[in-house]
């Protein structure tokens, strides 16, 4: 009877990450559509925006033309002043005044529409770059459903003859759905939303309060476009590294290290020592998610400035250390909840490894694992 029950609740925890990470690809699909529409909007506007700013050109060559008639006129009057008639004096002269001022009058609103053409250009780039990162990640959550729906359901039935440990992998992997989709809504969706709040905040704040704060907006806009690429791509590799199945474990921790040091700028430095031979497919993901995780416990609580990724791979075990020198704490008086260091040990156990995590205040951690090569 409780195999029947943990069956029933496994094909549950299954289909809530279908459901899911389907949820979260149709919000994504949502963003992509706004921006589409914002995008072609964008484009109409540009359209008939151009139409106008030819016009206002015309008109001010026009009016450049009816100027120099004007002042001419002018001059001639008041050369011959003695001819004329005090009235044909202060029309020649209401008329050049009259002309100049229409000409700067259609002059200003060619420059407010040249103005508002580049940032209506500003914008299509942002949105092309928006629409372009969403399509990625949606091809991206695509093979996780593709690989939820047909390859996992496989896994799931050799993994029942183990029932234990078939429990244990799925409660963690549905930990990990569940983080994932909270990540998405809170990182990429909530970013793209931003950007185009502030895309159209730098125009209202150009007419209002000048170009110097609105290119303050306009480098408030870049950062969160930073950011949202940084957390795309972060969460592509929560999916799942491409270069882990194609390149194995050294190269995929080599390139992760490099784009931590890049986005983060805390400097990570990558010692391997031993065979570079590659580990069992089993083996290669978990690892390399435990190294993952260690960095990542390093940037979020450490404040130190270099992690230290020392790797040494035996014939029949592979050592991993995590240092790094920032400000540490007691182990004792902090809940291992608060560093993640939980998900870590149900990790280590499900691959038969050890670990230790070492720290003191001011001398920064160390995470020690070593795990089986079987």
């Amino acid at each position: 009877m409780n195999h029947i029950t943990d069956r029933t609740a496994l094909e549950h925890i299954i289909t809530n990450m279908i459901d899911t990470v389907t949820e979260s690809k149709e919000e994504i699909v949502r963003i992509t559509e706004s921006s589409a529409n914002e995008y072609s909007l964008i484009q109409n506007e540009l359209k008939e925006l151009t139409q106008k700013i030819e016009f206002y050109i015309e008109e001010s060559e026009r009016l450049d033309l009816l100027v120099k008639a004007a002042k001419n006129k002018l001059v001639q009057v008041s050369k011959k002043f003695h001819i004329h008639s005090e009235q044909e004096i202060r029309e020649a002269y209401e008329r050049a005044n009259q002309m100049q001022l229409e000409r700067f009058l259609i002059q200003k609103e060619e420059m407010a529409g040249q103005q508002r053409r580049n940032d209506l250009e500003r914008r299509l780039l942002i949105l092309e770059d928006t629409i372009e990162r969403a399509d990625k990640l949606v091809s991206r959550v695509s093979v996780v459903l593709n690989f939820l729906r047909d390859d996992l359901q496989q896994e799931y039935s050799d993994m029942m003859k183990k029932q234990e440990m078939a429990i244990s992998v799925f409660e963690a992997a549905e930990r990990e759905r569940r983080h994932l989709a909270r990540e998405m809504h809170d990182g990429p969706a909530q970013s793209l939303a931003h950007i185009l709040i502030r895309a159209d905040l730098i125009e209202k704040t150009y007419d209002k309060r000048g170009k110097d704060e609105a290119f303050a907006e306009l480098h408030e806009l870049k950062r969160l476009i930073r950011g949202a690429l940084v957390d795309v791509r972060r969460l592509i590799y929560d999916l799942r590294p491409m270069s882990l199945d194609d390149l194995g474990f050294l190269p995929t921790l080599e390139r992760y290290l490099h784009q931590t040091e890049e986005y983060t700028a805390i400097k990570t430095r990558l010692n391997y020592r031993g065979s570079r031979a590659r580990l069992p497919e089993r083996l290669e993901i978990n690892v390399f998610r435990l190294v993952q995780e260690a960095v990542q416990n390093a940037i979020k609580h450490s404040k130190t400035a270099e992690i230290i990724v020392n790797v040494e791979q035996a014939h029949d075990a592979i050592h991993i250390h995590v240092r790094d020198h920032g400000v540490g704490f007691v182990p004792s008086s902090i809940g291992e909840e608060s560093f993640g260091i939980v998900g870590m040990r149900e990790r280590i156990e499900l691959v038969n490894g050890s670990m230790t995590i070492d720290s003191e205040v001011g001398k920064g951690t160390v995470v020690r694992m070593s795990i089986p090569i079987t």
